[in-house]
């Protein structure tokens, strides 16, 4: 058996050297996707990454500045198959197993029952590494992690994003409870950056399909900022949080060097020349949260 991770990579130089070291930790090999990583330095450090764990690290680069999603995992899951893997973890940039789990992890991916799908509780970061949400649409979360391969699995259609393959139906393989661990999602560990990246969301949403209702999108990514205000208890002021043991981070004390989460997000800068290439009228009803 073989357990190979795949990673799609955007300029993700602020966490990359440490969740591509944590992948490594636990996944037989890595597959990292490469689009467009002209911002930052973040092919210099998977180069790194390459030369530290010789053999075990494969990278394919797209220069084309269309961010396909569905293409993307369509083209690390071909790789992977090329490289015999007979079960694929997935893991964004943004994503580390939690140090706990590290013993278990890999088998728990290779050793469960065929057609399922694992999934390890997924705890969003909110406001630095130290707390995560424990309420609200962001808390109690499960993040799909890994499979056995099938070659009826594939990525493609119109979705914007789709974290796990289509194909055929999985069963969810739950091994753990919430709170004994999973995957600690950086997503949040800095308010800029999650502001930077939804506000791209949204403009790229309004350009890649005009006809959709600017409300329908506006909705869909304010959520991380705001919750759902019109449900009870799910809105910022209500949020609950709770700590992140120490336990979870402490196997990567050696790796920390390699995140910075107060790095300018490079969507920042994205935003606004989409705003000025393509006009404000654009985007009018569309909260930017300031970034554009």
């Amino acid at each position: 058996m073989k357990l190979v991770a795949i990673m799609p990579v955007r300029n993700e130089a602020w966490c990359l050297g440490l969740s591509a070291r944590v992948a490594l930790s636990w996944c037989d090999e890595l597959i990292c996707f490469m689009h467009g990583c002209s911002a930052d330095d973040s092919g210099s450090i998977i180069d790194e990454v390459m030369d530290e764990y010789d053999g075990r690290v494969h990278v394919w680069v797209e220069h084309y500045p269309e961010w396909n999603e569905m293409a993307h995992r369509q083209k690390l899951l071909e790789v992977a198959r090329e490289r015999s893997a007979t079960h694929i973890s997935i893991v964004d940039a943004d994503e580390i197993l939690t140090g706990n789990m590290l013993p278990g992890a890999a088998g728990f991916a290779t050793t469960m029952p065929r057609g399922h799908i694992l999934q390890l509780p997924g705890y969003n970061l909110r406001g630095g590494i130290d707390r995560y949400h424990s309420s609200g649409i962001w808390g109690k979360r499960w993040f799909s992690v890994a499979f056995a391969d099938d070659p009826r699995l594939h990525w493609g259609g119109d979705k914007f994003h789709a974290r796990e393959p289509a194909g055929m139906p999985f069963r969810e393989y739950r091994p753990i409870s919430q709170g004994q661990g999973g995957i600690l999602h950086l997503w949040g560990a800095s308010e800029r950056r999650l502001k930077a990246k939804h506000a791209l969301y949204k403009i790229t949403e309004r350009l890649r399909w005009p006809d959709k209702p600017v409300h329908d999108i506006d909705n869909l990514y304010s959520m991380a900022i705001y919750g759902r205000p019109n449900v009870p208890g799910d809105n910022p002021q209500s949020w609950k949080f709770a700590e992140v043991p120490a336990a979870w981070w402490e196997p990567y004390a050696k790796w920390m060097q390699y995140l910075d989460i107060d790095a300018e997000p490079w969507q920042e800068s994205e935003c606004k020349r989409q705003v000025a290439h393509h006009g404000a009228a654009m985007f009018h009803g569309l909260d930017l949260f300031g970034v554009a």
